[in-house]
Formats: C-alpha cells, structure tokens, sequence
C-alpha cells in the first residue's frame, strides 16, 4: 500500500514537472529583476550543474510555494521525490501543498507516510495532530500530539492545539491550562492569548482583558483583539473604556461596522447620549450598507427618544423597506405614530 502510494505520487508529479514552458524569452536586466527572480536566477544556476540533487528541487519548490506558485511546487517536489523517495520533509510540503487544492485525504496520507519514514519527527507528528484537530477527530490528534511533547516538551504548538482539543469538547479547565503553557513556552503566541481571553470573557471575567492585551502587544494592529476587548468591556459594564477600544479599532479601519453600532448601541442603552448614538448608527449606516438594517432602526429609536417623532418614523419606515418581517421596526413605527 506504502509503496502504491509513493509510485502513485512520484508519476503524477513527475507528469506535471514535464509541463514546462519553452517559449523563448528576452533576457532581462539583472538589476531590474525582483529579489525573487533573482533568488531564482541563483538557484536555477546551481541546478544545472547539479541535475540530480533533489535537496535542489525541494529548495526551489519551497520558494515557489512561499511565492504561491503551486503548479511550479508541485512541480519541483515531484522531482524530488523521485531523486529521493524517503525524505519526511518533501511529503510534509507536499500535504501543505495538497491541503491548499482542498485535498484533504492527499495531505493526510501524505502526512501518515511522513510519520512512517521518519516516526520521531516533531513536526510530522504535530502537524499529523492539528489536521485530526481540524476534523474534530481529538483522540487520533492528541495520540499526534502527546508524541510530539514525549519528544518535545517545550513544543507551544502542540500544547496549544490540544488547547483546541479540549475547548470542542468542552473541557474549559484543561482547555485554558494548555493554552496557558502554550504562552508559556511561547510568550508570543497571539492565538493563544485569544483563546484565552475568549474563554475568560465567557465566563465575564476580567483576566480576559490582560490576554486581550497581551495579544495585542504582538499585534499592536489586530482588529481581532481590538474588538474582542471592547466588547468584553461593553458586556462587563465598562462602557466608557469600551468605546474608547472601539475608537482605537476605527482609527486603524474606519469602515469597522460593528465597532461604530457597538458604540452607538452603548451611547443608546448604556449611557443615554441620544444624540451621540445616532450619529453612531449613521456611521455604521455608511459604512455598512449590506448590514444596516438594525442601525436603520437603533437610529429611529434614538430618534425617538430625542421626541424627533418624524425622523423616527422615517427611520423605521427604511428598516421595514430593508426588512418587512422586521417587528421591533414595526412596532417602532406604531409607537411613534400612536397607533
């Protein structure tokens, strides 16, 4: 089965390394070729007076890859694996490869082959881990990954994929204990520090907001983190820093739909600045034309209670043409209308 399987491989990429492009070409200028080409130039030089070196291959199927030309990858890995049929690290690239067409079952049994060539190798195994992780499969992803920690116990990755694990299972305890190793081992583990922060903000608790930012210390600019805080800060009663956090979020992306409803919605219910909340709502009109169906109503209501009764009822009126099963704007429209 192994060996149907490298034969298998080995012809279809060789297939494809055969599709080469022979039109001729003028030569360009060395100083006005990208670094990429350049880079290219290098390695193609080396080739040709190394023909038989897979390592060669891989490299440039590697630049391909980095460049996102998969046809050239695939292209390249094929003549490596057929210079070298046993190397862990040319199927590693090629389930990368294989996952990016949406090939599933290439990747993984890629992978498993990988592990069977070269059993103690961390990356396979924790690879081999996080796509049985992907397909919420966590008793074969954590068989991957607790080798993985036999071999490596200072491996963040692992630790936070079984994070993952623990989460879909729900096992909140053993879900935050992995990821805080994860950070542990890795102090710049962003994704880490948002699961964190999402587990602690479930529960309102304000440790959520110390891996919010941690997390934005190593993405000063993460419009993920950004909002994942103000929001907890909406939640947990702290409506003034909330829209200080949305704010920061708007100065980085100021098309942020929901950053400019969540502080008119704050400015509405929380904090009674009528005025101010549908100014909010009009930006998140703006910006948002696909979505403004419930902005189009929060803006009435602010209306409403400012007792611009016109401008409210124009404002519902718009929410039920975007909407005619909307019942609060119907019931807006009622109210105001005194019906």
């Amino acid at each position: 089965m192994k060996i149907k399987f490298i034969l298998f491989l080995v012809a279809s990429l060789t297939v494809m390394s055969c599709q080469e492009n022979n039109t001729a070409k003028l030569e360009d200028n060395t100083a006005d070729r990208s670094p990429f080409q350049q880079q290219m130039d290098s390695i193609n030089s080396v080739i040709k007076s190394d023909p038989n070196n897979p390592e060669l291959y891989f490299e440039r199927a590697k630049m391909h890859y980095g460049n996102k030309d998969l046809v050239s990858s695939l292209s390249d890995l094929g003549r490596s694996l057929k210079l070298d049929s046993a190397n862990a690290e040319y199927f590693m690239l090629y389930a990368d490869l294989k996952l990016l067409d949406k090939e599933s079952r290439a990747s993984k049994d890629a992978l498993l082959y990988a592990n069977t060539i070269d059993p103690n190798n961390v990356d396979v195994l924790v690879r081999l881990g996080e796509l049985f992780m992907v397909v919420q499969d966590a008793e074969e992803s954590f068989k991957y990954l607790n080798q993985a920690l036999k071999l490596d116990v200072y491996n963040s990755t692992a630790y936070r994929l079984k994070g993952f694990n623990y989460k879909y299972l729900g096992d909140t305890t053993n879900a935050v204990s992995s990821f805080q190793t994860a950070v542990e081992q890795n102090p710049n583990d962003y994704d880490s520090y948002m699961q964190l922060g999402l587990l602690y903000s479930s529960a309102q608790h304000d440790l959520a907001l110390d891996y919010y930012n941690n997390a934005l210390k190593v993405r000063p600019t993460s419009y993920e983190a950004l909002y994942a805080k103000g929001l907890h800060q909406q939640v947990t009663g702290k409506p003034r820093d909330a829209i200080n956090t949305y704010r920061q979020l708007i100065a980085l992306n100021h098309e942020y739909f929901d950053a400019w409803y969540n502080i008119g919605y704050i400015y509405l219910e929380m904090i009674d600045k009528f005025d101010s909340a549908a100014y909010s709502f009009t930006k998140a009109i703006e910006v948002g034309p696909n979505r403004y169906g419930t902005a189009l109503y929060n803006r009435g209501l602010s209306y409403e209670r400012m007792g611009d009764l016109e401008k409210a009822k124009a404002e519902y009126e718009k929410a039920l043409e975007a909407d005619p099963q909307f019942d609060l704007a119907a019931r807006g429209l009622s109210r105001v209308m005194g019906e």
